[in-house]
């Protein structure tokens, strides 16, 4: 897919930046709309297992499903600033849950890797602030899951940008994490589809950590209706490995 010319719409309507997302949010994104969580959990059970030495560090946790269906075995602490139960995901045995916000997180083990999928946005506010918390924490190995940020959802970024106060996509992060060197990289597609495009622009704005009002929703309805075909898209995606670097 090519990029398609950004357009600029409603300059006069502009939406303040949301710090949160509630775990309703974030489980019908990864559990109705998008089957990014299901292909991240394949990629890493077939092929990225030896990656993630244990005890492993699940940040924005959320329902843990990728840590119960890919790492079922391995010992995992899932940390989520959402109060989530058992009721909402079962967990391995070899896990745990903690509701905690990660600058709050102090584990009491050496903690060998860090994941973190999909989170960043929440995270990368003060970039010193979490350099320091993950130089505190020292694991040997850090994973991240992003967008990647370009065909149609890089648009949707010129859209928000020129549309919304501070919108907050997830982007990666020059410089972080400081003092990890990338060793392996994997790339994958997810696919996000919809019953209508109004169900699309909700969940864009849960991409974009921004509130809709009425107006908004309505010309984002438009915007989208002119670019797509169906309320949908692919979204590129990408696995990078971080190896500490040797002192």
């Amino acid at each position: 897919m090519t990029r398609t010319p950004t357009l600029i719409l409603l300059n006069s309507l502009r939406l303040s930046m949301r710090e949160s997302v509630t775990k309703t949010e974030v489980s019908d994104f990864k559990n109705k709309w998008c089957d990014e969580n299901q292909i991240i959990s394949t990629i890493i059970k077939n092929e990225l297992l030896e990656y993630f030495a244990e005890p492993i560090l699940d940040v924005g946790a959320g329902q843990g499903d990728i840590a119960f269906t890919a790492l079922h075995e391995k010992r995992v602490i899932c940390i989520d600033v959402n109060e989530v139960t058992d009721k909402d995901y079962p967990l391995s045995e070899f896990h745990e849950r903690i509701q905690v916000d990660f600058f709050d997180y102090n584990p009491n083990e050496k903690i060998k890797t860090i994941f973190i999928s999909h989170t960043l946005q929440f995270l990368d506010e003060e970039m010193n602030l979490l350099n320091e918390k993950i130089n505190i924490i020292d694991p040997d190995t850090i994973i991240l899951v992003l967008n990647k940020n370009d065909d149609f959802l890089g648009d949707l970024i010129d859209w928000s940008e020129q549309n919304f106060v501070n919108p907050n996509p997830e982007v990666k992060v020059p410089g972080f994490p400081e003092g990890y060197t990338l060793s392996k990289t994997v790339n994958f597609k997810a696919d996000l589809r919809c019953k209508s495009f109004s169900d699309l622009a909700t969940q864009i704005s849960y991409l974009m950590l921004i509130d809709l009002n009425e107006d908004i929703n309505s010309e984002l309805v438009h915007f989208l209706k002119m670019i797509l075909k169906e309320p949908g898209f692919e979204i590129n995606q990408i696995i990078e490995i971080y190896s500490k670097n040797e002192s």
